[in-house]
């Protein structure tokens, strides 16, 4: 099963009834069909969520939303340089508050969604100057961020979300040379970075916020000479990386981050070539990333279940040089690449037959995606179930660099267009995708307004509520999972009698059992069946229709 039971509301709620798209604020109003261009999302509570704007002088500033038009507000002049991050009830990030003076930028910025609220929170040297700050990740407990200042170069330094817990962790580089060199990762509240030193160069290090904790894992480049260390993934308990090695190249590495403790793993390209891993993923435990095989120019895609050797996917063609790559739960994984179709939207079960493109989107040799977008970007994949993505099919979106939302659920059947929001060939071209409180929300370009924030409704077919006016589910939906041939079960209790249609629907919304008229029921309880057609095993919705009132439930064939 891709997911547990425990998941199905979720689920529900980011796919079923998303078919129209809604503008959430017009935010750029004085250049006319001028954009706001909304990216850097990140949720600050249950109830609201953040992200930067650009005004007309296209300057980054900072708003926050409570998902209406009316709550949707400007914070101030505050210019956003990092990521935005959430840690418990507050949201973090880098910038300046322009609204006072220059003294104000590289600093550390807090907010809880409101005008006041959002405020100074931290500087990097107190009566100094600062220079920077760059990278930002959250942990479950912490985070770190990367800052620049004349006395340290740039540092790690480390923040529980309070004044007193934030600090340099340790001025890895002595003096103004920077010890922190970037590819930050937080995996369970520790931090894996690349950091420098004069005596070892860029190597592989961890910390947990402390100066005891924080140390290089091992020289692995010997010497002086880099090791360039990239990518840090959690996957089968290990933390896996790229780096080069005094004899090996450039390959996958793995640690458990205790000292001393890397190894390579599948040397591909050879004793001194190199295989270039990149685009790490864990799904459900396994590791995939992209390489060159051995004596190959090209990348193809590998999977790793942490013994042995990897295993190339190679496919007996053409490169297909994969990007952007999701995981699509049961150990697998979707991603776009390119044949002789073009660059399309392709999925991987680990094996070479289990390896294929899902459609030709756009027919022919075009391209049917954003071949250079980036998870989050031009794709976002909704609980490792469906994925939406910035396509064109040469209908709905024609030419280069012009798509419309569409969402795939890992068929060709499932993959199909959301909504053509500019009518005719022309492009919305979706992207920056955040989901929140069962919205999915993105930026897109709109021929009247510009480009500015929109999200998908929910819409009338959803799980959110099991109750609804005139049906009430006494009993959910039993056997679930339900055997093939088997009827499905409930129990209703209706306010009135009325006429009790079902239909059975995919994740994405679309038909796929014709309307059943079940007949007329009385006020009170009762238990209806419903014979499902021999369908593929999987996830389904089981909509109920009453007069005038309608509710889905999940539901799994085996």
């Amino acid at each position: 099963m891709k997911t547990t039971l425990l998941t199905y509301l979720g689920l529900i709620i980011c796919a079923s009834g998303m078919h129209a798209q809604t503008l959430l604020k017009d935010i750029e109003t004085l250049g006319g069909d001028g954009s706001s261009s909304p990216s850097n999302w990140c949720a600050v509570n249950d109830d609201i969520f953040i992200f930067q704007a650009t005004n007309i002088l296209e300057t980054n500033y900072l708003y926050a939303s409570d998902g209406t038009s009316g709550g949707t507000i400007g914070l101030g002049g505050y210019q956003v340089d990092t990521d935005i991050i959430q840690l418990g009830n507050h949201a973090f990030f880098g910038g300046c508050d322009i609204s006072t003076n220059a003294d104000s930028c590289s600093s550390l910025y807090i907010s809880d969604g409101t005008v006041e609220g959002t405020t100074f929170f931290f500087d990097l040297d107190p009566g100094g100057v600062s220079l920077g700050i760059e990278d930002i990740v959250a942990g479950d407990n912490v985070f770190y961020f990367s800052g620049h200042t004349i006395d340290s170069g740039y540092e790690l330094y480390r923040s529980d979300g309070t004044i007193a817990g934030t600090y340099q962790v340790m001025d890895i580089a002595d003096g103004a040379l920077s010890g922190y060199a970037g590819e930050l990762a937080v995996i369970d509240d520790i931090a894996y970075f690349a950091g420098y030193t004069e005596e070892f160069g860029i190597e592989a290090w961890r910390s947990d916020g402390t100066v005891a904790g924080t140390y290089m894992i091992t020289d692995l480049n010997e010497g002086t000479a880099d090791a360039f260390p990239a990518g840090f993934t959690k996957s089968g308990g290990y933390i896996y990386f790229s780096g080069l090695g005094t004899n090996t190249g450039v390959e996958v590495r793995r640690t458990t981050g205790e000292p001393e403790n890397i190894e390579v793993i599948g040397e591909q390209g050879g004793s001194t070539d190199s295989s270039n891993p990149r685009e790490f993923v864990d799904s459900d435990g396994r590791l995939y990333y992209v390489a060159e095989g051995a004596g190959a120019a090209g990348f193809n895609l590998f999977v790793y279940d942490h013994v042995g050797d990897p295993f190339h996917i190679d496919l007996d063609g053409p490169d297909i040089f994969p990007r952007a790559l999701m995981p699509f739960g049961d150990g697998e994984v979707i991603f776009n690449a390119v044949d002789d179709a073009g660059r399309e939207l392709w999925r991987s079960d680990g094996t070479i037959e289990g390896t294929f493109r899902i459609i030709d989107l756009y027919p022919g040799e075009l391209d049917g995606v954003f071949g250079t977008g980036t998870v989050g970007g031009s794709y976002y994949m909704c609980l490792d179930s469906l994925v939406f993505f910035a396509g064109s099919d040469g209908v709905n979106a024609m030419g280069e660099f012009v798509y419309e939302l569409f969402v795939s659920d890992g068929t060709e059947a499932g993959t199909h267009l959301i909504n053509d929001q500019v009518v005719g060939t022309g492009g919305s071209n979706p992207g920056s995708f955040f989901e929140f409180d069962g919205r999915l929300y993105y930026a897109a370009t709109d021929a009247t307004i510009g480009r500015e924030p929109f999200y998908l409704n929910k819409g009338t077919t959803n799980a959110v509520h099991e109750s609804t006016s005139g049906i009430n589910i006494s009993v959910r939906p039993y056997p679930n999972p339900l055997p093939q041939g088997t009827p499905l079960t409930l129990e209703l209790q209706l306010e009135s009698g009325t006429d009790i249609q079902v239909q059975l629907l995919d994740l994405t919304g679309r038909p796929v059992q014709n309307i059943q008229n079940l007949g007329h029921y009385q006020a009170g309880k009762c238990s209806i069946q419903f014979y499902p057609e021999h369908r593929a095993s999987g996830f389904y919705l089981l909509e109920i229709s009453t007069q005038g009132n309608r509710v889905s439930l999940p539901i799994i064939i085996e």
